[in-house]
């Protein structure tokens, strides 16, 4: 456990080396509706695009996503282009490349729903074919 929470921290680090970092107390506030680069750490997170790690507590929700999506309780994004998503519910309306949590929803996975872990078809070749 203390390697993968090591990892973690070393990522979202190296991520707000080249980015930012910001803070989110909750839904709702000024970030919601905003593109965000870097690393966005919260006890309930939102915002419109991300690039790069959303880190909440509770969950964290967010239109497109290109890199990692963490929550203690569930994860709710509508495209995650790049990256994993971990949380106990994981749920992606249009796709997800990785997800692993006790219930995972990916309309490009696999199988639409599947437990502990669901993966596009897309990992495995050429997206384009």
């Amino acid at each position: 456990m203390k390697k993968l929470m090591f990892a973690l921290c070393a990522g979202m680090m190296a991520v707000a080396a080249n980015a930012g970092c910001c803070w989110s107390w909750w839904v709702g506030d000024d970030k919601a509706d905003k593109d965000l680069k870097g690393c966005q750490l919260g006890i309930a997170s939102e915002c419109k695009k991300m690039t790069g790690a959303q880190v909440s507590l509770l969950w964290g929700r967010t239109q497109r996503i290109n890199g990692c999506q963490f929550a203690f309780g569930y994860c709710n994004t509508a495209k995650l282009t790049n990256g994993p998503q971990l949380s106990v519910v994981n749920i992606a309306r249009e796709g997800a490349a990785l997800q692993f949590g006790l219930l995972n929803f990916n309309k490009s996975g696999f199988l639409p729903f599947f437990p502990f872990f669901n993966f596009s078809t897309k990992c495995f070749g050429n997206p384009n074919k």
